[in-house]
């Protein structure tokens, strides 16, 4: 027993004297680890130079082209229709007090012949009362006594009433011959066929629609523009319009008309009536845009005085920019916005004339910190 813990005894300390040794030697051939100082990495980023000046806006709108005027084609008479010029169908063109269709016109021709007529009758009841009037008068002298003789007597109420008859028959006349006149319909200004809803033979009935027109030398289009914008619009601006039709451009030049005087409440929109002429000889097919033809509108804004602009994609936030100093260090800065774009921002303050503007965003940016510019640094 005594010879078995013996034993063991010195295995266990075989076993310590040799780990000991193990470790020293590890401990004395281990390799010593290079010591250097930490790196710190300057990021880089890109930047833009902006300028204070005077910024003319390009104001932007779009609309939908309308007709500038348009009526319904009606007749004042009643009557057979006897003639249809063949340019009333749709699309068809009419010049300005050209005749589109005409009613028989034989009744209206026997009305003008009664009313002449009557006229003449009633002249010469006029003539006659006259006389009658001189003779009473003359008469009057011889019986009357030297007293004052009544109207009665001078027959004064029945020229009058002879006066009257004349002024009522020449009206009748008036009247026959305007409707003769009205058995023509004629076009009421240069214009185009809408629709047409009478032929030869029917009976043309005073009030009934029986075509339709519209101006066709001319068009409109009603744009909207924000309080912003409508704000600065200038007094007889140059606006052009386009669109683009089948990989087609296609540009017209309009002038504003007149305001809407109405504020869309949903949008805080207010409108602009804008007028335009057909293009001439340009070789394109749309001289004219037809009514219900989108457009896109720009329009030459007021001038902005000494504003910097700014990308929009440089701003944090509502209204704040990273820039970078003259020490190549981050600053953040507030601005006071006059107006924005959809690109651009135009501001008063906040930043000057020269600085640079970061457009990298960063993911831990720290106000003081170093950056490197784009660009700047040496070549390799």
């Amino acid at each position: 027993m005594k010879k078995v813990i013996f034993s063991s005894f010195i295995f266990i300390l075989i076993c310590v004297v040799v780990t000991g040794l193990v470790m020293a030697y590890l401990e004395k051939t281990k390799p010593i680890a290079e010591k250097r100082d930490a790196e710190v990495v300057t990021p880089f980023v890109e930047v833009v130079t902006v300028q204070r000046k005077d910024v003319q806006l390009a104001l932007r709108s779009e609309g939908v082209v309308s007709t500038l005027r348009e009526t319904d084609l009606a007749v004042e008479v009643t009557g057979r229709v006897v003639f249809v010029d063949e340019r009333f169908e749709a699309g068809g063109s009419f010049k300005a007090d050209e005749i589109i269709l005409t009613v028989d016109d034989t009744n209206y021709r026997a009305a003008k012949a009664q009313a002449q007529a009557a006229l003449a009758d009633a002249r010469l009841n006029q003539e006659q009362e006259i006389a009658r009037g001189a003779q009473a008068a003359r008469d009057w002298e011889k019986i009357g006594g030297g007293e004052v003789a009544s109207d009665l007597v001078l027959r004064k109420p029945f020229l009058e009433s002879a006066k009257a008859r004349v002024v009522s028959a020449q009206a009748a006349l008036d009247k026959a011959l305007e409707d003769i006149l009205r058995t023509s319909l004629r076009a009421p200004f240069d214009c185009r066929v809408r629709s047409a809803n009478l032929d030869l033979g029917a009976i043309a009935v005073p009030g009934s629609p029986i075509g339709q027109v519209y101006d066709n030398s001319k068009y409109i289009v009603r744009l909207p523009f924000s309080l912003d914008d409508y704000a600065s619009l200038p007094k007889d601006a140059e606006i052009r319009l386009f669109s683009e039709v089948g990989g087609q451009k296609y540009e017209w030049v309009a002038t504003a008309l007149w305001e809407d005087g109405d504020l869309d409440r949903a949008t805080l929109s207010a409108y602009v009536i804008a007028k335009f002429y057909p293009n001439v000889n340009n070789g394109k097919r749309f001289l004219l845009p037809p009514a219900g033809m989108f457009v896109k509108a720009e329009v030459s804004g007021a001038v902005l005085k000494q504003v910097v602009a700014v990308p929009r994609s440089a701003v944090r936030g509502r209204n704040e920019i990273a820039v970078i100093n003259e020490k190549n260090q981050l600053e953040f800065r507030t601005l006071e916005i006059v107006r924005s774009t959809s690109g651009m921002i135009y501001v008063k303050s906040g930043v000057e004339d020269g600085e640079r503007v970061i457009m990298t965003k960063l993911e831990l940016p720290v106000e003081g910190m170093s950056l490197k510019v784009v660009g700047d640094e040496p070549e390799s």
